[in-house]
C-alpha cells in the first residue's frame, strides 16, 4: 500500500503541474518547483479530508492553496495576499483548536501560538510567520493613519502597497516555501492523532509530500 500509495500521489502532482503548463503557459524551473511544493500541500490535506471528511477549515485550506496559485499565475497580487492571509489564518485554527478563534484571529491568537508551542517554534520561525501575515495585512488593508488627510492616507497606501509588489518574486517563494514548513511542523505535532490515522498505510506518500523530517510518524 504504501509504494501504491506513493505512487499516485506522484503521478498526480505531476499531471497538476503538466495541465498548468498546457492551460497556461510553460514555466521555468523554479515555478515548477514552487507550485509542486505548494501542490503537495494541498494534497496533503485532501489526505487530511479524507480521513476527516467533516473539517471544515480543511476544506478552506485546500481552497486557498489552489486560488492561491491560480493568483500566482495571473499575477492577481491583492488576491494572492489574501489567499496568504487566509492560509495562515486556518493553519493557526487548525493548531490552537480553540473555538474563541473560529470567526476571528486576532492578535491573541498569535501569542497563543507561541505560549502552546513554546517549546517548538523558535523566535526566528515565530518571526517569519508574523512577518508574513503583517505583509499580507498591510497589501490589504494599508496601512496608512486615519488621523492625516485624505492625500496623505492615500499617497502612504500607494507607497505601501508599491514596495509589496516591487518584492523580489524568488525571494518570495523561498519566503512561502519557509513559511509553510514552519506551519506544517505545528500543524503535525499539534494533530499527530490526525495525521497519523490519515497516513496509516500510506507513511511513505507522508514523506513525499512534506519531507522526511516527518519520519516520527514512521
Amino acid at each position: 500500500m504504501n509504494e501504491v500509495g506513493l505512487k499516485i500521489c506522484k503521478e498526480e502532482i505531476n499531471n497538476f503541474i503538466t495541465h498548468i503548463e498546457q492551460h497556461f503557459s510553460p514555466l521555468d524551473n523554479q515555478t515548477v518547483e514552487y507550485y509542486r511544493v505548494i501542490a503537495k500541500q494541498t494534497l496533503f490535506f485532501k489526505h487530511i479530508l479524507n480521513a476527516y471528511p467533516q473539517t471544515y477549515f480543511v476544506k478552506v485550506l485546500i481552497s486557498d492553496l489552489f486560488n492561491f496559485i491560480l493568483n500566482d499565475i495571473n499575477e492577481s497580487t491583492r488576491y494572492l495576499y489574501l489567499n496568504e492571509r487566509s492560509i495562515i489564518e486556518n493553519y493557526i485554527r487548525l493548531i490552537l483548536k480553540k473555538d474563541e478563534y473560529i470567526s476571528h484571529i486576532t492578535s491573541h491568537s498569535f501569542t497563543d501560538l507561541k505560549e502552546q508551542n513554546k517549546l517548538i517554534l523558535n523566535e526566528t520561525e515565530y518571526s517569519k510567520i508574523m512577518n508574513e501575515y503583517k505583509i499580507s495585512c498591510s497589501y490589504i488593508h494599508g496601512g496608512y493613519n486615519l488621523a492625516n488627510h485624505l492625500v496623505d492616507n492615500f499617497e502612504e497606501c500607494v507607497n505601501g502597497v508599491n514596495v509589496i509588489t516591487k518584492r523580489n518574486k524568488v525571494n518570495r517563494m523561498i519566503q512561502t516555501i519557509d513559511l509553510f514548513k514552519i506551519l506544517n511542523k505545528l500543524f503535525i505535532i499539534n494533530n499527530l492523532e490526525v495525521v497519523d490515522n490519515s497516513f496509516h498505510r500510506n507513511k511513505y506518500s507522508l514523506k513525499y509530500l512534506l519531507g522526511k523530517q516527518y519520519s516520527l510518524l514512521s
